[in-house]
């Protein structure tokens, strides 16, 4: 597995998450329109995410951790930086962070949490060099 790979299936994951939970919780099916926006809002987020936050920190704990760590760290460490690109878009679309308790919210929250458990799983299979 690559980086980019592991970045790919994390958010892919993520969406397919999200929009499971739409159907799910709210018995609603997203628009072609919002699927887009969506799509493209969450991909803009979680890209920058991915490179300037989630890799650098993994890569730290990794550093920081000793070799017998649990690798339940990794997607304990990640689902909490999927706060982050939830707060971007939160306060992109919503004008505050006070969008972040909707219920777009609370979607963007689940689609970056599952982003956070494969990307954060997926970290322990790469290479250390990597």
């Amino acid at each position: 597995m690559t980086i980019v790979r592991l970045g790919l299936l994390g958010w892919l994951t993520g969406l397919f998450t999200c929009l499971a939970a739409l159907a799910i919780m709210y018995g609603e099916w997203i628009s072609r329109g919002d699927l887009g926006a969506v799509a493209f809002g969450s991909f803009i987020a979680f890209a920058l995410c991915y490179w300037l936050v989630y890799l650098p920190i993994l890569r730290t704990v990794r550093r920081l951790l000793p070799p017998a760590a649990g690798h339940w760290v990794y997607p304990a460490v990640a689902i909490l930086l999927g706060l982050l690109p939830t707060a971007m878009i939160a306060r992109f679309q919503g004008g505050s962070l006070r969008a972040l308790v909707s219920p777009e919210g609370l979607l963007f929250l689940i689609l970056f949490t599952a982003v956070g458990i494969v990307v954060g799983l997926g970290f322990t299979r790469l290479d250390p060099v990597a």
